[in-house]
């Protein structure tokens, strides 16, 4: 793995030939595609997977009610005026990124947020032009 004052090196030389309106890489782009190949894959997979479970207006106003209690699928397909087979599936994506869990009580399932911090972190995304 590259080292960090390598990497920041190579940065700082691509920052001040953009900032030159000139881009002649070709003396450094091998480091470049190291910097690239060295991201955890899989770290990116979950981050992606993360950010697309979040790109849905529904799962967002899940994510919104389910910050009030835990519900079952019954009461978020009311709430959001949504069929079952829909809810399921947004359901599903939410609990595959991390973001809520899935608790059994009796015959009945209720879901409910993962972590606590996911809430702050929602409140604390700015929302631009609404």
């Amino acid at each position: 793995m590259m080292s960090d004052r390598k990497t920041a090196a190579t940065l700082e030389r691509l920052n001040a030939l953009s900032s030159e309106n000139r881009c002649e890489i070709g003396s450094y782009v091998g480091e470049l595609k190291k910097i690239a190949s060295d991201i955890n894959k899989h770290e990116l997979r979950k981050t992606s997977t993360f950010f697309k479970a979040l790109g849905d207006e529904s799962r967002l106003k899940t994510l919104y009610l389910l910050e009030k209690r835990d519900m079952c699928v019954c009461e978020l397909v009311a709430a959001l005026e949504a069929a079952q087979p829909t809810m399921s599936h947004h359901l599903k994506v939410l609990e595959n990124a991390g973001l809520i869990e899935r608790k059994r009580k009796g015959k009945w399932v209720f879901y409910g947020i993962m972590n606590p911090e996911i809430s702050n972190y929602l409140k604390s995304v700015p929302v631009q032009g609404v």
